[in-house]
């Protein structure tokens, strides 16, 4: 297959594979979810990493019935776990976000019967609400009981902790209640009435973990979400009266991490799918999207109006299209968002369609709009009107010089091969984003 054609610019990395592959040879190059999770266990068992999957583990290690792995560790053990991810061959991390609670982990190259060779693991450092804890990491993984995979060995929560920690992730972090779970829950809680109180008891008090216990032994839903204001208080009253200054500091360090990270660029990965003719960047975005879930918490596409759309002359269309993108960036997210911005009508067409943008007004453009990861370019390589292809290619390469990494896919050839070439660039600069932010944090 033909080689991914770069951008003419001095800024361009080219990290690429030297030949873009099929769907299906990338799916047998992954490495297969029961191989993945044996290795995984096996080297945080080798380094002495205690941890326990706090759900969806009945099938392990045939298959994973969730959307993602979560992992329960200690803070000080988060390094060693780190390692053991980025130790086993043929998994590349594409993302990574920290929060003083949890670590998240997007990790490409894992086979799991899906469109997408991705998974997204969660490093779960602390049990809390607000910064709260309502279970303690130690007493979980103390209690945690033993499941073999293969020649390794993972754990699990106690059943009481298990049934706690599925029902307070929605309704004590969320303030909902997740069906999926409650059935297990309800059982647990039935099973063990007595254990879930002396549980709660420590954090909750006497009154409200009976009055909680009893409700989920019923099944009223109300009466279990109306549980969710007296359980905030009394976690509250009961952290501020064990550790008042203590507690008074988790609140503001949770206050104050979570603004950070919403609105930290770290928080968003940006990819421009840019294309001169609409038609060539509609099937290519459509295919990539199902194939980029698990790549970060959210996957989203924005489409950018063409001037044909706006009716607006090349420079008004031009300020839209730059505001957009700032607009874009500063929108409060609540995780890591994989942005796929598409469009570049204003930038290099005019109302009529004709090449407009002369390439000092795209070079300013590059400069003041944010840099997004990746910027891949779609065009076809001939073009019938030379001085029409001249006068455009001039405006591409000028804005293109402006983008920290950028990539020239070749429209001409099938669909199949650019798609190919934009998901490999797509990994591979996600993949060395990654690298960067972890050498930092973990050295």
């Amino acid at each position: 297959m033909p080689r991914t054609r770069y951008a003419p610019s001095s800024r361009t990395e080219s990290h690429l594979p030297p030949a873009s592959l099929p769907t299906e040879a990338l799916e047998q190059l992954a490495l297969p979810f029961s191989e993945f999770i044996a290795a995984f266990f096996g080297v945080l068992e080798a380094t002495g990493v205690r941890c326990c999957v706090l759900r969806n583990y009945q099938e392990f290690p045939a298959r994973n019935i969730g959307n993602d792995i979560d992992l329960l560790i200690a803070p000080t053990a988060l390094p060693s776990a780190v390692h053991a991810l980025r130790s086993i061959p043929g998994v590349r991390i594409v993302g990574y976000t920290q929060r003083p609670y949890v670590s998240n982990f997007f990790l490409e190259g894992i086979s799991q019967n899906t469109d997408s060779c991705a998974l997204e693991i969660d490093l779960d450092l602390r049990l809390i609400w607000k910064g709260l804890p309502y279970l303690s990491v130690e007493e979980v993984l103390e209690a945690a009981v033993a499941h073999p995979v293969g020649d390794a060995t993972f754990y699990a929560p106690a059943p009481v902790h298990e049934a706690i920690i599925s029902l307070f992730s929605s309704l004590l972090v969320g303030g909902w209640l997740k069906e999926k779970y409650f059935p297990q829950v309800r059982e647990t809680f039935s099973e063990c009435r007595t254990e879930v109180i002396a549980a709660l008891l420590p954090r909750f008090g006497s009154e409200v973990a009976t009055r909680l216990a009893d409700a989920v032994i019923s099944g009223d839903r109300s009466r279990i979400l109306g549980m969710i204001g007296p359980l905030r208080r009394a976690l509250l009253l009961c952290s501020l009266r064990r550790h008042p200054l203590r507690s008074i500091g988790a609140i503001f360090h949770h206050y104050t991490s979570e603004l950070c990270f919403r609105h930290s660029p770290q928080s968003r990965e940006a990819v421009s799918i840019l294309a001169l003719d609409a038609r060539d960047r509609t099937p290519i975005t459509q295919t990539l999207l199902p194939r980029l879930q698990s790549f970060a918490t959210k996957i989203e596409s924005e489409a950018a109006e063409t001037t044909a759309q706006t009716g607006f002359g090349s420079a008004a269309s031009l300020l839209r299209w730059m505001m957009r993108d700032w607009l874009s960036l500063l929108t409060e997210r609540k995780s890591l968002t994989l942005t796929v911005r598409e469009g570049c009508g204003p930038l290099f067409r005019d109302a009529a369609g004709q090449p407009d943008s002369p390439a000092w007004l795209a070079r300013l453009a590059g400069r003041l709009t944010p840099a997004h990861d990746l910027c891949i370019l779609l065009q076809e390589g001939a073009e019938e009107n030379p001085a029409a292809s001249s006068s455009r290619h001039e405006a591409c390469r000028a804005f293109l010089q402006t983008r920290k990494r950028s990539v020239v896919l070749d429209t001409s050839q099938p669909v199949e091969t650019v798609t190919e070439g934009a998901y490999a660039a797509i990994v591979d600069a996600l993949v060395q984003r990654a690298e960067k932010r972890l050498k930092k944090r973990f050295p």
